[in-house]
């Protein structure tokens, strides 16, 4: 076969991680030394679906301790390329950013699409080479570089390679879901799940509730013992729970779906308890339910909570607590059923059946292990020349930015040690 072209280095997908490493590649080694290799019609189009279309680019608390996976072998990596060094590479592209509530940092007009485009011009600014439409399919060890055999049975060979072929969330819309060069290449992969996305429950616990939006927090509780909190908006959908407070969580319904365990350990029962006011003590909701009941005692109990959840939250709260005497009038209720309703305000227990499935999910969680690389080089330790970079790795985030900040500093170490192993090796 004909080698159709050569590079100093050959950064495989167009993602994220990839863009960023092809273009300080390409800044570091100059015009027509560096290729960027995109399966799919163009680069970027996960890029352009991130934050609702606004990219969330970044956050200024990104640091290793906030991730999951291999994070605490990553320190070397974060403690290398700040948040702020961050922006001010994109400020050298041409992007200028603002920062939002909890740190989060997008770009100044709001627009994904800018995002991509300050990433691309800059590359072809560098006289980088952008091939899309350009599948690799197998990669080849040689004695000064690799081999890339591409699926219209050309060839092209580089000295180095930056591996960034992303994970398996969004498929339909993500750059590279090809081969693992990785994998050729000897790597190996923990297991991989759907992370930010979804959590499913017992439809008939939802299902009256589609649509419903409302304050609170939720707990992730693993035989009843709380493993992790959230706040913010839920969002309750046909098939379970939604809204970033439980795309945080989804990592653990995830695990727990695959393999029955929760960080690691066994775990027979997995629950999210909602909280549907968290501002209030379980007293403070029994004093809230006496005085309700004794504004209107005529009121069917279901109907209690209409001016305190949205209405359709309140009836099923009243129905999961009082089932068939949500439909008595609330002073003839008697008994304990202050405490019983207050009990599901505080911690309404939805079992968790699972996650929706990858097409839904917004990040993987699992991949290639940290320890199979240098750090924080980025360079493999089982092929000297191939560097990894974003999704791919063990390494993944909670909402807020922190996934595109792993992506864009993995990318650029990865680059400035392929760009600093070509020159030593021009030196030599």
């Amino acid at each position: 076969m004909d080698i159709t072209a050569k590079y100093e280095v050959a950064v495989v997908g167009g993602g994220a991680a990839g863009l960023m490493a092809a273009g300080e590649a390409a800044k570091l080694l100059g015009k027509g030394r560096v290729a960027l290799l995109e399966a799919a019609p163009r680069v970027g189009k996960k890029l352009l679906a991130t934050g609702n279309g606004r990219c969330n680019i970044t956050n200024l608390s990104a640091a290793w301790p906030v991730y999951h996976g291999d994070a605490p072998l990553a320190q070397k990596v974060f403690e290398s390329v700040s948040p702020a060094e961050v922006l001010r590479q994109f400020e050298s592209m041409g992007l200028y950013c603002r920062e939002e509530e909890q740190g989060r940092v997008y770009p100044q007009n709001g627009q994904a699409s800018s995002v991509l485009d300050a990433l691309r011009l800059f590359f072809q600014k560098q006289g980088g080479a952008e091939l899309c439409g350009t599948a690799v399919v197998q990669v080849k060890k040689q004695k000064d570089g690799y081999l890339l055999g591409l699926a219209d049975g050309s060839t092209l060979w580089a000295h180095r390679l930056i591996l960034a072929q992303g994970g398996k969330a969004s498929p339909q819309i993500s750059s590279d879901q090809g081969v693992s060069l990785a994998h050729q290449l000897g790597h190996s992969q923990t297991t991989l799940l759907p992370a930010l996305v979804q959590v499913t429950v017992p439809q008939a616990m939802v299902r009256a509730l589609k649509g419903v939006r409302c304050a609170g927090a939720v707990r992730f509780l693993a035989d009843g013992h709380a493993v992790k909190e959230e706040e913010g908006e839920i969002q309750f959908t046909e098939r379970g729970l939604s809204g970033v407070c439980v795309f945080q969580l989804s990592r653990l319904a995830a695990e727990y779906s695959a393999g029955k365990t929760v960080q690691g350990t066994p775990c027979k029962n997995a629950q999210i308890a909602v909280d549907l006011l968290p501002a209030l003590s379980f007293q403070e909701v029994c004093d809230l339910l006496h005085r309700l009941s004794s504004i209107y005692p005529q009121l069917e109990a279901r109907e209690l909570l209409f001016g305190v959840l949205p209405k359709r939250v309140g009836q099923q709260v009243m129905m999961s607590a009082l089932s068939e005497r949500s439909g008595e009038p609330v002073g003839s209720l008697g008994g304990p059923w202050v405490k019983t309703v207050a009990g599901v305000l505080k911690g309404w227990a939805f079992p968790v059946t699972g996650t929706l499935p990858w097409q839904h999910a917004q990040v993987t969680a699992g991949g290639v292990p940290l320890t199979e690389l240098f750090l924080p080089s980025m360079e493999s330790r089982i092929s000297s020349g191939v560097y990894l970079a974003g999704e791919q790795l063990n390494v993944d985030g909670d909402c807020g930015g922190f996934n595109l900040h792993w992506a864009w500093i993995s990318g650029m170490m990865a680059a400035r040690s392929a760009a600093m192993a070509a020159k030593e090796k021009t030196d030599d």
